[in-house]
């Protein structure tokens, strides 16, 4: 009796390795926290210490005599001027639903003065509201309420400003934090493989994927917006 004996197939392509895919919550959960790094690093200002306060000094070429009975007087004094400087109005809009009538109010900016320093006359007791540009930031306003009382008083002020940083350093520091993520996640698939060669180049790429993403963030932060705010000093002549 002769005995049979199954052979096994023989790969004609030499020995083969397996590659085992490894759980999508691991990727997910590294590419989740690249992503929410770079867009809370990028998106993020960095507010500096205010500007110091404007020195007590009286402008020259201002009236700083006493307003008549009744009156006050607001001087308005800019140290990064002259500039222009604004007075924030309310302004009511009438808007008619067939029913009914309503109105909607907002703020609307008129001159104060084409230029700082400047002089307004208005009743004792009345609180104004001044816009002030913004250093860097056209498209931005700051408000600041002052009260004017039944003297003459001087409102000197420092602006604000707002620093954009758009070189190619924040450019490179995008792409290597994006490059890094991407090691990252390569890194997660290949490191828990059966074959050795997967598991080195698994641990290469999560190596040189956490320097890149680190260098990355770091170099976003580092160039990130800066917004610097104003200061003001708000006195009567002689004190």
């Amino acid at each position: 009796m002769m005995d049979q004996a199954r052979m096994a197939p023989i790969s004609r392509n030499g020995p083969t390795t397996k590659v085992t895919a490894f759980p999508g919550r691991a990727q997910r959960l590294c590419a989740l926290l690249v992503a929410s790094l770079t867009v809370s690093s990028a998106g993020c200002v960095k507010t500096l210490s205010p500007t110091p306060i404007p020195a007590s000094t009286i402008p020259a070429g201002v009236n700083a005599s006493p307003p008549a009975p009744g009156a006050g007087r607001l001087i308005v004094d800019v140290e990064n001027g002259p500039i222009e400087v604004a007075r924030v109005a309310m302004r009511a809009t009438p808007m008619d639903n067939g029913k009914r009538r309503t109105f909607r109010f907002s703020e609307g900016f008129e001159p104060l003065c084409p230029q700082s320093p400047c002089t307004t006359e208005t009743g004792a007791g009345t609180n104004v509201l001044l816009g002030f540009p913004v250093l860097g930031d056209s498209s931005e306003t700051e408000v600041e309420l002052v009260h004017v009382g039944p003297e003459t008083s001087i409102y000197r002020r420092s602006l604000s400003t707002y620093t954009k940083h758009r070189g190619g350093g924040r450019v490179l520091a995008i792409i290597a934090t994006s490059l890094g993520g991407a090691a990252l996640i390569t890194g997660t698939t290949f490191l828990p493989q059966s074959s050795d060669s997967l598991q080195m180049a698994g641990a290469i790429c999560l190596g040189s994927g956490a320097v890149l993403a680190t260098l990355g963030i770091l170099g976003i932060v580092w160039t990130r917006d800066t917004y610097q705010p104003g200061s003001s000093n708000h006195f009567a002549p002689g004190q």
